[in-house]
């Protein structure tokens, strides 16, 4: 190997200088340097994209203009790792930027030498994590509330399975659980569709009818958007009233019709919905009080929806309708 000529080391540790500089500069994370004393030394261009500050306000300043008052002593630790020359890797935080706002920075810290190994100060990378944090609150929200959706609704299908063994004929046991469940994952999709925001209930309503009243039913309401608890309660009553109507009302033959209607009155905070369902041109034959369908109907449906419901069986055909106060039950 050649002996490099007089000047060529200062002129390449010169050029390493300045490409070194040039790469600090030019990033986008927050890379600050200061000394034993949190004072400020140098700050680069990504400092400033980060906290908000430019380099002629922050050097020479405390480092603790950055830091929330409840986290001062977070700097204290540093500093006391710093002296006995340990680096500090991917310490998650919180810093406040010029403008007031807090965010969130995952902060790498290390020391700095001078003369003789000597500890002066300390080099800090600070990157601001606020998005993934907030990502990562919103998928753990998320899974919670799977979780607790799922819960839920594992309860509902265990005790509809449950009640409709008890009160279903063995021949058509599996055809009403299947036809439960079907109707279940129905208002689910809508749900789902939706971001679970709420479903429309003449989307609900169409969507819980179709299969079963073959164009025989009416609708007539304005739009009203239903949160999840309460468009499943409805979701259910609306499957259980159109197998009804193919069992025991106007579809077991061509005789009659079915309008299913429904109003909005009053104002916030004593605004009521009124919904009727409504069979005409036949008389309606009283399914068994203790079913499912009739548990719907009556008792499951008022007590999710916190409303009355009124039932008739009359000479030209059944009638179900539901009063309920919209509070906790419209989005």
């Amino acid at each position: 190997m050649g002996r490099a000529k007089d000047g060529e080391g200062d002129t390449d540790r010169q050029q390493q200088h300045e490409l070194l500089a040039a790469i600090v500069e030019s990033s986008h994370d927050a890379i600050i340097s200061k000394d034993l004393n949190s004072r400020i030394t140098t700050w680069n261009r990504g400092a400033q994209l980060v906290f908000g500050y430019s380099a002629e306000e922050m050097i020479g300043e405390s480092v603790m203009k950055l830091i929330p008052l409840e986290r001062h002593s977070e700097e204290t630790d540093i500093l006391e790792r710093i002296r006995r020359g340990e680096r500090i890797d991917h310490f998650e935080t919180v810093r406040r930027r010029k403008d007031g706002q807090l965010i969130n920075v995952s902060l790498t810290i290390s020391p700095i030498r001078g003369e003789g190994g000597r500890i002066v100060g300390a080099s800090k990378i600070a990157r601001d994590i606020t998005e993934r944090v907030k990502a990562e609150e919103t998928q753990r929200l998320l899974m919670r509330e799977v979780n607790h959706r799922s819960k839920n609704l594992l309860a509902v299908v265990e005790a509809m399975v449950r009640k409709t063994a008890t009160s279903t004929p063995p021949a058509e046991l599996v055809n009403r659980i299947s036809q439960r469940l079907q109707a279940l994952s129905a208002i689910q999709n809508l749900l789902i569709y939706s971001e679970w925001r709420g479903v429309d209930l003449g989307a609900l309503a169409r969507a819980q009818t179709a299969p079963y009243c073959d164009g025989r039913i009416s609708f007539a309401g304005p739009a009203v958007m239903l949160q999840p608890p309460a468009a499943q309660a409805l979701g259910l009553a609306f499957h259980e009233l159109a197998t009804n109507a193919v069992r025991h009302g106007v579809l077991v033959d061509d005789a009659g019709s079915i309008n299913l209607s429904w109003s909005i009155s009053g104002a916030p905070p004593t605004q009521r919905l009124s919904l009727r369902w409504r069979e005409t041109g036949r008389p309606a034959t009283a399914p068994r009080k203790n079913s499912f369908g009739t548990t719907i109907l009556k008792r499951a449906t008022e007590d999710a929806l916190g409303g009355t419901v009124s039932i008739d069986h009359g000479p030209n055909g059944y009638s179900w309708q539901l009063e309920a106060a919209t509070n906790g039950m419209v989005a």
